[in-house]
């Protein structure tokens, strides 16, 4: 267990390199507009990564995204560079939003206004956190599928005009 975190935190500083290294327009041209394969898989491709990425699997998200990214034939690099939307800064974001969702559809609502978003928190409101979460991640994923996918057809247009 300790080699695969290590190795995933290897892969995370791999990333980080190559992505300062080049900067986000040229990224974004050679690996999502020039990279291989049709509109659909790349736009597939991103919600993935970024349902991945939002799901509770702390630590296993390169992981995971690689793997269902070789299973399901899509682009493993782009699902991995989009994963990497849990970063530590919007965690609390992520988890406090989560929770939030997961109140619609958990009983036992947790009142926010009177509460410090904390791991004790979290830890007494497991199950709502975690539901939440997936709610968070399907909606942000479909969303995000859907505006990749209409804006790599409209750069696509505009390109071959």
């Amino acid at each position: 267990m300790k080699n695969f975190i290590q190795n995933s935190i290897k892969s995370q500083k791999v990333f980080y390199r190559y992505f300062r290294r080049k900067g986000i327009k040229r990224l974004f041209k050679e690996n999502i507009l020039e990279s291989d394969g049709d509109n659909k898989t790349k736009a597939l491709s991103i919600a993935l990564g970024i349902f991945i990425g939002l799901t509770p699997f702390w630590g296993f998200h390169t992981v995971l995204a690689l793997s269902l990214a070789a299973i399901f034939k899509l682009n493993k690099f782009l699902s991995f560079v989009f994963s990497q939307i849990s970063i530590a800064p919007l965690a609390p974001f992520i988890i406090g939003i989560s929770m939030f969702f997961g109140s619609f559809f958990v009983g036992g609502k947790t009142d926010f206004s009177h509460q410090e978003l904390n791991l004790e928190m979290v830890k007494h409101n497991l199950l709502q956190y975690v539901v939440g979460s997936f709610v968070f991640a399907t909606i942000i994923a479909m969303s995000f599928g859907f505006i990749f996918y209409y804006l790599l057809n409209l750069f696509q247009k505009e390109s071959t005009s």
